[in-house]
């Protein structure tokens, strides 16, 4: 059951991963005029805060730990905070290059510890 709640962890990283480079793009569509809004951006940030919970809840089962889940709720805080504190604001990119940082770091853990049993029976 470790096993395979591993790889299903490891699947949902890089998806994960993969989103938040979507994100990223989202954010250049309503940056640069292609979008009229940031919502399409605002959408999906909202669905993926709720990865790191379902990460939590499989890195529990697969026994790999997650620090994502913090920094991750931080996220839409800062971005409420355009119109009273800009300054503050400004740190959700940022942020946001930390988030796919961890998620990198998470998915090559992931990889290696998924790789490991295979391995050493080889």
């Amino acid at each position: 059951m470790v096993s395979g709640a591993r790889y299903v962890f490891i699947a949902i990283v890089w998806i994960y991963v993969a989103a938040i480079l979507f994100q990223v793009f989202l954010a250049g569509i309503g940056l640069f005029g292609a979008a009229k809004d940031f919502e399409p951006h605002a959408g999906l940030g909202w669905i993926l805060h709720l990865v790191p919970v379902l990460l939590l809840i499989v890195a529990a089962v697969a026994r790999v730990g997650s620090s994502l889940l913090v920094v991750q709720f931080v996220q839409p805080i800062l971005a409420t905070l355009r119109n009273d504190a800009p300054v503050a604001a400004a740190f959700h990119p940022v942020l946001a290059l930390v988030i796919f940082w961890l998620a990198l770091t998470i998915g090559l853990k992931a990889w290696r510890l998924v790789r490991k049993p295979a391995q050493m029976a080889a």
